[in-house]
């Protein structure tokens, strides 16, 4: 057996504002949000050439509801927990973690806000992050 020593894995990783390479993505979310104006703050995080759009929750969250987390889903451990360093302490992004999988068939997640509702109604997990109740019954109807 040989034992190979690694060196310490460097990302490189830029904040910017989207722009039209992310384009897709917030047409997107423009398509689904009841409140629009909070992509005015999304961000885009850049890890080794891989774009994440992130999206915050409207500090404070609304009384009548509203967004109230967001995540992002990624294959590596080490991509996951430098987006929670980059995340962590901006505005609109609160409490957030790493949410490692309980299996190899799953990503590693980096989540903020508040804890998603532990259920499987789409209305419910919908209204969490901020959808409109139109998209939400689209979603529902394209999966029957």
């Amino acid at each position: 057996m040989v034992a190979i020593r690694l060196r310490p894995v460097r990302l490189t990783v830029e904040v910017r504002r989207p722009c039209r390479r992310d384009e897709w993505e917030l047409s997107w979310y423009r398509e689904r949000l009841a409140d629009l104006t909070i992509l005015d703050a999304a961000v885009t995080i850049v890890v080794d050439r891989t774009r994440f759009l992130a999206v915050p929750v409207p500090v404070p969250v609304p009384e009548t509801g509203g967004r109230r987390g967001g995540y992002l889903i990624m294959t590596r451990r080490r991509t996951a927990q430098c987006l929670r360093d980059v995340l962590d302490g901006m505005a609109g992004f609160p409490d957030v973690r790493v949410v490692l999988p309980s299996t190899r068939a799953e990503c590693h997640a980096v989540r903020w806000g508040d804890e998603p509702p532990g259920c499987w109604d789409d209305y419910g997990q919908g209204h969490f992050y901020g959808y409109r109740d139109q998209a939400i019954g689209q979603f529902v109807a394209d999966l029957l």
